[in-house]
């Protein structure tokens, strides 16, 4: 056995981000050859926005790694900036606009459109700023929580 019992019930506490799966009996079964169903784990992706832009800010460029879809985008400002907002966009865009305006506030996406949250291998995903006055001044670490497709 990979894990000692100790392990397992440790793992089977888990994580809440996993939505309940007890991990340890789903590795154990693993292991054994018995699990059924399979088991999707949670990708978060970190990009910091140091200078906004309207284009260009691309988290891949034509080279996302495997196929994934986005559940959630946070965003935490680390500036102030009058109307202040960050989008994702892949094909087309993702999430609404996500207020990105006061330093050290965070906001999340309201609304994923699913037509476009699924990222295949080499696509491109881009973080789109706007601005009241002055995009550059929006600045924010953008959190996405994802899982493998």
């Amino acid at each position: 056995m990979i894990f000692s019992e100790k392990e397992l019930a440790r793992l089977n506490r888990s994580c809440p981000m996993l939505g309940g799966v007890k991990l340890g009996n789903k590795l154990e079964k693993l292991e054994k050859g018995e699990l059924e169903t399979e088991v999707f784990f949670p990708i978060i992706i970190e990009y910091e926005v140091t200078i906004g832009a309207a284009s260009g800010l691309e988290i891949f460029n034509a080279d996302a790694p495997f196929d994934f879809e986005i559940l959630d985008v946070i965003i935490q400002a680390r500036g102030t900036v009058t109307g202040g907002t960050m989008q994702l966009k892949g094909a087309d865009v993702i999430t609404d606009a996500i207020v990105c305006a006061t330093d050290n506030a965070i906001d999340r996406a309201g609304t994923i459109d699913d037509d476009y949250s699924t990222i295949s291998k080499g696509d491109t995903l881009e973080i789109v700023c706007a601005s009241g006055n002055g995009i550059a001044g929006v600045k924010g670490l953008v959190t996405i929580l994802a899982v493998k497709r």
